[in-house]
């Protein structure tokens, strides 16, 4: 007898990822605005450094810091996409 799976089809897994992600990033009436306008500074601030640092006409220099900081911005919007994530998706612990 085979178990249903209670994981959702991979379109709508996708589909539920880009909310998440969108709500991540952009302060709504559910959570706090603070952190997600820091999370938007930092990443727009990231953006800047990489596309400056990737493109050819631009004499730019890495800062001294740029891998912490590459992690910090990451580990960042991760944290706010994970606790979308858990908002929006059952789980069953």
């Amino acid at each position: 007898m085979a178990t249903k799976s209670h994981q959702p089809d991979p379109v709508d897994r996708t589909k539920i990822e880009l909310i998440c992600l969108w709500r991540a990033l952009m302060p709504h009436e559910d959570n706090d605005a603070i952190p997600k306008i820091i999370a938007l500074i930092l990443v727009g601030l990231w953006s800047a450094i990489t596309l400056a640092l990737s493109l050819e006409g631009v004499d730019a220099v890495a800062p001294p810091y740029y891998g912490l900081f590459s992690a910090l911005v990451f580990l960042l919007v991760g944290r706010l996409w994970n606790i979308e994530v858990e908002r929006l998706l059952p789980t069953s612990k």
